[in-house]
């Protein structure tokens, strides 16, 4: 019960799924922060940071290049991180370029495409936990928005983003899928790598 229960947390919080997030719960919190993003604008934002990459994932499973979805060993990563690599490339580029996002988007695109990078570097020599670093992102740039914008409403989502991700690591730990140190990894450099491009950039 507990190993589904986990599965369950795990899927619901694909590492893909968190560009999305951030932009929703900046939408919701903190429009303002985000102009000129606006509703209109998540669907296509969901289609090439999510969308896009499970397909060509998916595709990478069909033609036996990886043995499962999960991606459970770290040798198999390395090709579908450069795909997922290049998508948040050209996404980056299309909203910095083609939609004339804000700084702070601009930072966030950017700074999300940097740690893939640094990822999938890290990934060629060790396992480290994606969904770690990809919640502990988002955490990062909260709390950045936090720190230079005190009298906002972000801490609430801040907080919230914190219990699930603890609850994220927790169910990583408990199917077995990475080691604490693993985790450990993944959350300081999804962390560090957002807050630090939200402090020093904006």
């Amino acid at each position: 019960m507990r190993d589904k229960v986990s599965q369950i947390v795990s899927h619901l919080f694909h590492p893909l799924l968190m560009p999305t997030l951030t932009f929703c719960l900046l939408f919701a919190f903190a429009p303002h922060l985000i102009q000129p993003i606006s509703l209109m604008t998540l669907p296509f934002l969901f289609v090439t940071t999510f969308v896009i990459p499970m397909i060509s994932i998916s595709i990478l499973k069909v033609s036996g290049s990886i043995k499962s979805l999960r991606m459970e060993d770290r040798e198999e990563r390395m090709v579908p991180f450069v795909f997922i690599t290049l998508f948040f490339m050209m996404t980056t580029y299309l909203f910095i370029y083609k939609v004339g996002v804000n700084q702070i988007v601009g930072v966030i695109f950017l700074s999300t495409t940097l740690l893939l990078i640094l990822l999938t570097l890290v990934t060629s020599r060790y396992k480290i936990s994606i969904h770690a670093a990809a919640l502990s992102g988002v955490c990062g740039y909260l709390l950045a928005l936090c720190w230079r914008y005190p009298n906002g409403m972000l801490v609430y989502p801040l907080i919230a983003t914190l219990i699930v991700a603890g609850g994220v690591m927790s169910a990583r730990l408990q199917l077995n899928a990475h080691r604490a140190h693993e985790i450990l990894a993944g959350s300081l450099l999804g962390l560090l790598t957002c807050f630090a491009a939200l402090y020093w950039f904006i």
